[in-house]
């Protein structure tokens, strides 16, 4: 799908397209593009007159978040969170963002709640203005990230409460998988991070001096996104060192019942396995109550050293 907003009257117009439908672009218009093919980047390309390499770059997973210009036309490439589809985990994708002095041109193939984020808080949104609107979209991605952080840690407090009795690996393995996404946005936010820099040392962006405010709250955005990131990395791997352990400790005392069981049961196995022998001369062999007689001894014996087992460990574990 393909959105355009123009201004005009001094208010914004948006409209949409299907990518085999005919576009009319005016100057000044932000053209938005969502899961898009190779056909029509390059439409777009020979529109707009932006680069058709620029523009190719949104179809590649791995592109890692740079800038670059050549010739009038410049390319900024973020990393935006999203959440598979398929699998339900969190990743990362490229978020494309290309210009010259006629168009502005965002792609994306994840992850469309950016643009409608971006209606949502900002007030007025003017296309022809790119620094300011840059500026917007990078401060929306930073919220993203806080956002889908605090999804994660929602998550791991669930799994933190299914591992506290836990004798299986699934939750473990579900919070390595939630470590290796944490990495994944750590090293999008880092990225991130140094193309927001880059951008505020410009000339570019440093000469308009109304968005100054907004360029400190984006840095600000960043940098708690960054932070909070690094803190539930943290909190994670001290996490899932010390249930490791308490894992370890829940598959030990299912071993001390089993090891109690056994030794209880063995009593009146050992028993059993005496009067078994071919000897007459076995206590109350003879005795018509006999076999009854020494069931009941058994049983009660294997009592009393279960009472006594249970007791010792009791008294072994307060001290």
């Amino acid at each position: 799908m393909i959105k355009i907003f123009q201004e005009e009257d001094k208010s914004l117009i948006s409209k949409e397209y299907s990518f085999d439908d005919e576009i009319e672009l005016e100057s000044g218009s932000w053209i938005h593009i969502e899961d898009p093919t190779v056909d029509v980047l390059n439409k777009i390309s020979k529109l707009t007159g932006i680069s058709n390499t620029f523009l190719l770059s949104a179809l590649d997973e791995e592109e890692s978040a740079r800038i670059d210009s050549d010739d009038g036309d410049t390319l900024i490439v973020l990393d935006t969170p999203y959440i598979e589809l398929d699998t339900g985990h969190f990743s990362t994708a490229p978020f494309i963002i290309a210009y010259n002095r006629s168009y502005y041109v965002t792609i994306q193939r994840h992850n469309f709640e950016i643009v409608s984020e971006l209606f949502k808080r900002v007030k007025i949104v003017e296309p022809h203005k790119h620094v300011r609107l840059t500026l917007n979209l990078v401060y929306r991605l930073a919220t993203l990230f806080i956002i889908y952080l605090k999804k994660i840690n929602q998550k791991t407090e669930n799994l933190e409460n299914s591992l506290r009795s836990s004798t299986k690996n699934k939750e473990l393995l579900e919070l390595m998988d939630t470590n290796k996404t944490l990495i994944y946005f750590s090293t999008a936010l880092n990225g991130n991070k140094g193309v927001l820099t880059k951008l505020l040392r410009s000339q570019t962006y440093k000469k308009y001096e109304s968005d100054f405010d907004l360029m400190e709250d984006t840095q600000v955005e960043m940098d708690q996104a960054i932070e909070m990131c690094s803190i539930s990395r943290s909190v994670l791997n001290s996490m899932m060192d010390a249930f490791g352990s308490i894992i370890n400790n829940n598959v030990n005392a299912i071993m001390k019942t089993l090891a109690v069981v056994t030794i209880v049961l063995s009593i009146p196995t050992l028993v059993a396995s005496v009067y078994g022998m071919n000897f007459s001369y076995l206590p109350l062999s003879n005795d018509p109550n006999g076999f009854w007689i020494m069931l009941s001894v058994s049983f009660v014996v294997a009592i009393l050293a279960a009472v006594l087992i249970i007791l010792y460990t009791r008294r072994n574990k307060g001290d």
